[in-house]
């Protein structure tokens, strides 16, 4: 046992050989306060994650589709006008493009009239049009549209549509009805195409709300959620001015990997925006294009043997110093006394 006991390295004072001192009760509440400081502090980076960024060059296929979320109000444009159409450089044109989007048309008050599914054009269309081939509008149609402009009546388009991955455009127009504005050429000269857009967004909305709410401050996933575009009522003789507006948005591949479910695919992006005057055909265009880049975003905690090391380099550090400090007080407290003691303070 005998043996045994040499190979202590933390050897026993006996009490009675210790002897307390005031400073050295002020280091050790120092000590005490700045230790469960330190503690707490590194408790609070063990619990909490944090978000770890990379870039790197997208590999993703051409082949997929891209889901575009697209929530628009234009509360001067009535909806029997419009048209969304989709068309990229790989030469695909989709004359009224559908997925899951709705038109609800909507009073000069912006109360909800009628809610419909986006469907097919009225006339005979393919993806490679190039004319018009039959219309199925007549007189009554015409007159019911032109109430229609008459009552101040609105539209908002609301819901995704699925694009190849390369870059395009999506746009609200007024071209797939051209062909009425020889019967409602002076309703038509009038057209306001003020628009507000409530969101806009590329990728599943999901995903996209789950980033939002709980993954705020990482990316920038609906930088134009919320603008809005008026025309300004300045009248060129009797008719309103109007225009061509254009978004060119920079459309950035992002993938977040949590902890606790699988990884999303969301798409982050900047925007531009440009209007050009045009009397004819008001229009509203979201050009989109790709980053070659991709950005991977990775959520990180810290492991429990990282957290127990910290712990204990806090612990042995904060002891270690604290004694070097009342080591030194000490000795120049008793040093001190020993001058007092026989004059020689002063």
């Amino acid at each position: 046992m005998r043996t045994l006991q040499r190979f202590d390295l933390y050897r026993k004072v006996p009490r009675d050989l210790t002897e307390p001192t005031v400073s050295g009760a002020a280091v050790s509440c120092c000590t005490v306060i700045l230790g469960l400081y330190l503690f707490v502090s590194e408790f609070l980076v063990f619990v909490n994650r944090r978000w770890d960024s990379e870039m790197f060059i997208d590999e993703s296929k051409t082949e997929e589709k891209l889901q575009i979320n697209l929530d628009v109000t234009l509360p001067a444009m009535p909806c029997e006008l419009l048209s969304f159409d989709a068309q990229d450089v790989m030469g695909s044109h989709e004359v009224d493009a559908h997925g899951n989007l709705w038109k609800e048309r909507l009073t000069s008050k912006g109360d909800l009239i009628q809610r419909e599914e986006i469907k097919n054009s009225h006339y005979g269309a393919s993806s490679s049009l190039t004319r018009h081939f039959s219309f199925n509008y007549d007189n009554q149609d015409v007159e019911r549209i032109r109430q229609m402009i008459h009552s101040g009546e609105g539209c908002r388009v609301v819901g995704f549509v699925r694009v190849n991955k390369v870059p395009g455009n999506v746009h609200l127009s007024t071209y797939s009805h051209s062909y009425l504005f020889g019967s409602l050429y002076q309703e038509t000269r009038n057209m306001n195409i003020s628009h507000k857009i409530n969101h806009l967004s590329f990728g599943l909305d999901a995903d996209i709300s789950y980033i939002k709410t709980k993954v705020q401050g990482t990316g920038i996933v609906s930088p134009l959620d919320g603008v809005s575009q008026i025309v300004i009522e300045k009248k060129t003789g009797a008719f309103v001015d109007t225009a061509i507006f254009e978004y060119y948005t920079k459309v950035v591949p992002t993938t977040y990997i949590p902890l606790d479910r699988p990884a999303l695919h969301v798409y982050q992006f900047t925007a531009n925006t440009n209007k050009i005057m045009n009397q004819q055909m008001p229009s509203l265009y979201f050009r989109y294009d790709f980053s070659p880049v991709t950005v991977q975003y990775k959520e990180t905690r810290e492991s429990f043997s990282h957290f127990l090391v910290q712990i204990c380099a806090v612990i042995g550090g904060i002891f270690t110093v604290a004694g070097i400090v009342d080591s030194v007080l000490h000795k120049s407290i008793v040093h001190l006394a020993k001058k007092a003691q026989v004059g020689k303070l002063v």
